[in-house]
């Protein structure tokens, strides 16, 4: 991305919409609030209550149904509840590992069980079908767009009555859906970690420990991605603050200094031992011990013992580990 589109980003989630052009005319769509979000549950329940009443079946009764039928079984669920039990294990293996190595097989397994987890779920909708619960969650996801489009960059006239919505053809409903989707994923927590970390962002970050004076608004007004930009501003000013020393060419890589804290944490429990200018972690790559202690000297374990024979004692791997 380049440094004008990180320009753009954060000038959009402080106007608090994006603007788009619709047949002519320009569009203002609100970045949601947490208050703008207790719509969807009041839109879902409505929606739901709609399809209920058309005899539409929930989810429970069309599982129990297809269970009769062995189209999907209890076996199936508990399947999926496992997966999703082994993913929480490995991102927990993944925030407590310190080493790269370790991270990217981890991140790789984990991704293995994301595509699996992945497949049961379209599976099961897919065998399930239409539902009172899919079509309130399908209905209030239409309807808050709806809400959210407004004529004004103020958001204090709504684009669209509730008449001429309900009026709009597929391809005009899907263009909204579309447009939303897309500032869903351009304003997404990685660019938004990425922005604060711009050199033009630092004047920013020391001034947003007081979020509601820093944008000018109760704090419930506040967009999610206004929060989020204040919130990661203030989480990477104070490991800046907390961490002189992290490598200058890690200052705008948000993993990078994420992972740098954390390994360092490592190193402060005992993890790895980097005295005498040397760094020795059984288990590690030439590359994990490079993104642990770039200045220090990498001790390949094989390489000394070359050195001394093909035998090592207790006393010169003592030695050895400093």
């Amino acid at each position: 991305m380049t440094e004008e589109e990180y320009i753009g980003i954060v000038g959009e989630i402080f106007d608090g919409y994006t603007d788009i052009t619709f047949q002519g005319k320009t569009v203002y769509i609100k970045h949601f609030s947490i208050r703008d979000q207790r719509y969807i549950h009041r839109f879902y329940n409505k929606y739901k209550s709609i399809a209920e009443s058309k005899g539409i079946p929930s989810e429970e009764e069309m599982l129990n149904s297809l269970r009769e039928d062995g189209l999907w079984s209890d076996n199936d669920d508990r399947k999926i509840i496992e997966l999703e039990q082994e993913m929480e294990g490995l991102k927990g293996a993944k925030r407590n590992s310190f080493l790269p190595s370790q991270k990217k097989y981890i991140q790789e397994a984990l991704e293995a069980k994301q595509r699996e987890l992945y497949f049961l779920f379209n599976k099961k909708a897919e065998i399930v079908g239409k539902t009172s619960e899919r079509y309130g969650s399908q209905r209030s996801n239409e309807e808050f767009i709806r809400y959210l489009i407004y004529a004004d960059p103020q958001c204090s006239r709504h684009f669209f009555t509730d008449e001429q919505f309900s009026n709009l053809s597929e391809e005009e409903l899907e263009f909204f859906v579309k447009e939303n989707d897309h500032i869903s994923r351009r304003l997404n927590e990685s660019n938004i970690q990425h922005v604060v970390l711009r050199d033009f962002f630092n004047m920013y970050m020391s001034q947003t420990e007081d979020v509601s004076a820093f944008y000018g608004k109760a704090i419930i007004e506040l967009s999610v991605y206004q929060l989020k930009l204040a919130i990661y501003a203030r989480i990477f000013f104070n490991m800046f603050q907390y961490n002189e020393d992290i490598p200058e060419r890690m200052k705008q890589d948000p993993e990078a200094i994420f992972d740098f804290v954390e390994r360092k944490k490592g190193n402060n429990k005992g993890n790895v031992n980097t005295e005498k200018g040397a760094s020795a972690i059984f288990g590690a790559t030439k590359e994990d011990l490079e993104a642990i202690d770039p200045n220090a000297r990498a001790i390949s374990l094989s390489d000394e013992i070359a050195k001394s024979g093909g035998v090592m004692n207790m006393d010169q791997l003592i030695e050895l580990m400093g």
